[in-house]
């Protein structure tokens, strides 16, 4: 299925072939202690045993046909997906036997076997034919339509036949692999057994591996569903077994046994699972909370109900579950699903059901941001929250107007607002008639339109203080009032870019930093002015880091003993801090020197809902920036990356394919970078801000990356020198007060201008008396000394 590249640096191996020609002519083969030059012959190794050649498999069944039960097939709708076909020829074997050929040939001969049963069979192609449409010649689209073309047959299985590829190119590798869809530990898992079982029985081929599988038809198919790897096209004597019908069945034979012995496991059944109306009336639209009911048939000892994901408490008698009716709902749609299982025996495929909740207006509450007794007369905001009869914020729309006791006091003496996600904002000053002392005896109130019943909620105005600051934050260019999606708020600014902060008598105002934003200047006054980081281009964009290695595997080792796992986590530190500061959510395969498997990394990726998937290495091996081999985002990313090393002056790497799992699993965007050989000196690797710069290399490649159009940013440096004028490397150099730079040896940090406007450089070492140089352009610039 998967086609890898082994990618080689041409300038890295001459380097290798000198440095190996000077050490052999100057003698430095280890002597008996260890040293250079003290053994006079070399050492004779002794004869390494042959390797014995993979099994080709493919021999015959073990097990008959007879040993299964096909009655139980009767009836039973399975989906067949012979993988690639058309433009997509898949692997191909060194004598030229196509990968879509075979699946096709298998796929056959198992529809063949399948409806003999008595099973309804359909499959995703017939013939040697793709899914490409004039507009979209991608495989994703491919992919798409396979599954599209699944979930419309709603099967209650499906199968995708593939066979693999040695990611290292060489043709003596066989194994089996059979993957079933990643998170369902319930009946693909238990499918994937039976096949797995099946293929280690019959197919004769070691290793045979079973393993939680992300590819794009399995993560989106409704129904149980398995992909095979049966075995490596690219092994010779395997190509030329399978270019044969016999061998091609003999594959079909095994699939169907591991099928049908599924099909007679003794799993409960899910009948049914309804969303009912106080009248018992199967429904999608509630005004207020359902009853969840399901009818399960068989035995089972383990029945789990769960709402928008959440596990919730259930009633059951007999064949009969119900909700228990908490936690309360919110207005809004959600999903529930019930599972049940017999252990040692089966789990029935989940059902599911979704529905809608609207609920009335139950009551409001009104908070002041800013202060209407300002001697000024600012802007104040009124904020009105609006809840249900359980007192959570209600999601469905509400109007809302705002008024004064006695009216005229401010102005627009009445305006309507709308409430969104329970929050409605309104803004407001005290009309210029108005005296402060006459403010103070009035009263704000908000009145839910519409809704009578809800009592109107009244603020007193003699309360609030006028130690405040409050104002729209401007963003350039443009100068418009900044908006934010809530993932990004701070408790001081509302969604509106409204900002209310204390006033401190007698000290200087200092904007907070704010998530995707710096400011435009030094000390930027009141109200403030902002520019987006890189233009914006990741606020809200999750992204998950992976630092490889931990615990027991150092994933690489250097010369003075530095682990690779170590250097990998510092750099996915440093870069999780800088996209932080971006407005990105960051998520961290591991934060620690822990051990973590290559599916926990996955399944957290899937768990955060990764966008983009960063692996961050420094193997003993060519700095390379891997991508799977279908990706072409992953492989843009890559080019990237490379281009941004070289743009900041750092070593370069090779972009080609990676094999590594995480990068083949992962539904987002992946990338697989390894920076440095781990196997170069310590010093170069711990270098004054040599980690911190390969980070700020990766975090500009993918702002550059997900930015809207190629962006031009122009490389700019600074120079750190003490008052003798001699260089500082390692100081940590702060831009628009949220990256943190560092150094190098030579004193020099390079970056790059992500974003108009005057930048603030700060040296931020309180070691000694520091200035800082801009080496490139001083126009638009300010530097400090440190803080």
């Amino acid at each position: 299925m998967r086609r890898h590249r082994a990618a080689a640096n041409m300038f890295h191996m001459a380097a290798l072939v000198t440095l190996c020609g000077a050490a052999l002519v100057a003698g430095c083969a280890p002597g008996p202690t260890g040293g250079p030059g003290t053994r006079p012959t070399p050492a004779i190794a002794p004869p390494m045993a042959a390797k014995s050649p993979a099994p080709a498999g493919y021999d015959g069944r073990r097990d008959s046909l007879d040993s299964v039960d096909p009655s139980v097939l009767r009836g039973q709708r399975i989906m067949l997906d012979p993988g690639h076909g058309g433009f997509f020829p898949g692997t191909r074997g060194v004598n030229g036997l196509t990968e879509k050929e075979v699946n096709l040939g298998v796929a056959l001969a198992l529809r063949d076997l399948l409806r003999a049963g008595g099973a309804s069979v359909q499959m995703s192609r017939e013939t040697d034919i793709d899914f490409l449409t004039p507009a979209d010649s991608s495989l994703r689209s491919d992919l798409a339509e396979r599954a599209r073309r699944n979930n419309a047959f709603a099967p209650a299985l499906f199968v995708s036949i593939h066979h693999n590829a040695d990611p290292g190119g060489a043709h003596d590798v066989n194994e089996s692999q059979i993957y079933h869809q990643l998170g369902d530990e319930g009946p693909a898992y238990e499918f994937a057994q039976d096949v797995h079982r099946s293929f280690a029985r019959n197919l004769g081929i070691e290793p045979t591996k079973l393993l939680p599988g992300n590819f794009y038809v399995l993560r989106t198919s409704d129904a149980p569903s398995l992909l095979s790897e049966a075995s490596y096209l690219t092994y010779p004597p395997t190509e030329a077994r399978l270019r044969t019908p016999a061998g091609q069945r003999l594959e079909a034979e095994v699939l169907y046994m591991g099928i049908v012995r599924w099909f007679m496991r003794r799993t409960p059944r899910i009948e049914s699972l309804e969303a009912l109306s106080a009248a018992g009336m199967s429904d999608t639209l509630f005004a207020g909370a359902p009853r969840l009911a399901a009818r399960i048939t068989g035995a089972y000892d383990a029945a789990t109900l769960r709402i928008d994901g959440a596990v919730v408490p259930v009633l059951v008698s007999g064949e009969r579950v119900e909700w228990a009716g908490t936690p309360a709902l919110a207005a809004g749609a959600h999903e529930a699903t019930l599972s049940a299982r017999l252990a040692t025996e089966g789990s029935a495929p989940v059902k599911r059901v979704r529905f809608r909740v609207t609920k009335p207006p139950a009551s409001l509450t009104l908070l002041l941001h800013g202060s209407p007794l300002a001697t000024t007369r600012a802007t104040f905001a009124a904020e009105v929250r609006v809840f249900d009869r359980d007192r959570l914020p209600l999601g469905d729309t509400v109007r809302v107007r705002l008024t004064s006791e006695p009216p005229g006091v401010f102005a627009p003496a009445e305006t309507t607002i709308i409430a969104t996600d329970g929050v409605a904002l309104g803004y407001l000053r005290r009309t210029h008639t108005v005296s402060v002392r006459l403010a103070a005896r009035a009263t704000l109130v908000a009145r839910a339109l519409h809704a009578p019943a809800v009592p109107a909620a009244r603020l007193p105005l003699a309360t609030q203080t006028a130690a405040t600051r409050a104002a729209f934050v401007r963003v350039i260019p443009g100068d418009t009032a900044l908006a934010l999606p809530a993932a990004l708020l701070p408790v001081w600014l509302d969604r509106n870019g409204f900002a209310t902060l204390a006033a401190r008598a007698g000290e200087p105002f200092v904007l907070p930093r704010l998530a995707g934003y710096r400011v435009t200047g030094a000390d930027t006054a009141w109200p403030g002015r902002v520019t987006a980081i890189a233009g914006g281009a990741l606020h809200g964009r999750r992204v998950m880091i992976d630092p490889e290695g931990g615990g027991d595997e150092p994933a690489g080792t250097a010369r003075g003993g530095t682990r690779a796992s170590a250097l990998n986590l510092d750099v996915a530190r440093a870069l999780a801090a800088m996209l932080t500061a971006a407005g990105a959510e960051v998520g961290m395969t591991r934060d620690a020197e822990q051990a973590v498997s290559e599916l926990e990394r996955v399944q957290r990726a899937e768990g955060f809902r990764a966008e983009r998937y960063l692996r961050i290495g420094h193997a003993n091996t060519t700095p390379k920036a891997g991508h799977y081999f279908s990706s072409g985002g992953g492989r843009r990313w890559g080019q990237r990356v490379a281009a941004t090393l070289a743009a900041l002056g750092l070593p370069g790497v090779v972009v080609g394919e990676s094999a590594k799992y995480p990068i083949a699993q992962v539904s987002a965007v992946a990338l697989d970078v390894s920076l440095a050989r781990t196997d170069s000196s310590d010093a170069a690797l711990r270098a004054p801000g040599r980690l911190r710069a390969e980070a700020y290399a990766l975090f500009v490649a993918l702002a550059a990356e997900l930015a809207s159009g190629p962006p031009e940013w122009p490389v700019d440096s600074v120079a750190v020198l003490d008052t003798a004028g001699v260089a500082v490397g390692g100081a940590p150099v702060r831009l628009g007060g949220a990256l943190v730079l560092q150094t190098d040896a030579a004193g020099i940090a390079r970056f790059m201008r992500t974003e108009p406007g005057a930048i603030e450089v700060v040296v931020e070492d309180a070691r000694a008396a520091l200035r800082a140089v801009l080496l490139d352009s001083e126009r638009g610039r300010v530097l400090r000394a440190p803080r």
